[in-house]
């Protein structure tokens, strides 16, 4: 998924405010530092979703016959690599 960098900070200004009206969440330090992490972390996560997506797509490409982008057969497969990628980000998280 693609987001300017203004969707990006507008987001971390929307979860910053989620955040300080949420009373169970305490946080310490500046509430700029805490919404620019929070802009880190939504550039990273975008980031690793368009790897994955990346990966998917080659994985297709390097079939021995061309799958049209957009047919059902390229779309199933585009699902189905992207969960591949998916699980294994996730098994490096846990």
């Amino acid at each position: 998924m693609k987001l300017s960098h203004e969707k990006i900070v507008h987001l971390s200004h929307l979860m910053l405010d989620a955040l300080l009206e949420d009373d169970r969440v305490d946080y310490h330090g500046d509430e700029n530092e805490v919404r620019q992490r929070i802009v880190t972390l939504l550039k990273t996560e975008l980031e690793q979703e368009d790897a994955m997506e990346d990966a998917a797509r080659r994985k297709i490409e390097s079939q021995k016959r061309g799958i049209p982008e957009g047919s059902p057969e390229w779309d199933l497969l585009f699902r189905k690599y992207y969960e591949e990628e998916l699980s294994k980000v996730k098994r490096l998280k846990e």
